[in-house]
């Protein structure tokens, strides 16, 4: 599954324009990703871990939107959970993905991407009764989206 990436943030934010600290933690949070990126391209599961970890740990200024912190942030967790995943730490995925979806659960993309990595971990540690009710729980938040997007839902 490709995750959503910081890009649309980011943009959103130099769009309404940050100033001082907030535009540092934006251009940390380019920086980071787009260390993850060029590591897990090269195969270095570690370093892209660790590139995202400046993320989830990172301090976050005042100046930043909580509502534009917790999706920046839930997209970090929620590609650990998958590089996690990929180096075969089911438990530290699962751990990771708990850790996003306690920044706050709405109704978007991001909260949708942790319910659906909650499975796999899930689904990876055996557990698959509890997998398949957060693939449910993903699913709905999805058909709730798309219902959105197509002007049929409210």
């Amino acid at each position: 599954m490709k995750l959503v990436h910081v890009a649309a943030f980011l943009c959103l934010a130099l769009l309404h324009g940050c100033a001082g600290d907030a535009a540092s933690w934006i251009r940390d949070v380019r920086a980071a990703s787009a260390e993850a990126d060029a590591a897990e391209a090269r195969g270095d599961a570690a370093a892209a871990a660790r590139a995202l970890e400046r993320i989830t740990e990172g301090e976050v200024p005042e100046a930043v939107a909580a509502e534009d912190a917790r999706v920046v942030r839930q997209d970090a967790f929620a590609r650990l959970a998958q590089l996690r995943l990929a180096l075969g730490d089911p438990v530290a995925a699962l751990a990771d993905v708990d850790r996003g979806l306690v920044l706050g659960e709405r109704e978007d993309l991001f909260t949708a991407n942790l319910w659906a990595m909650r499975g796999r971990a899930l689904e990876a540690a055996g557990r698959d009764r509890e997998a398949a009710r957060d693939y449910h729980r993903a699913l709905i938040i999805h058909e709730a989206l798309l219902d959105r997007a197509l002007g049929e839902g409210p």
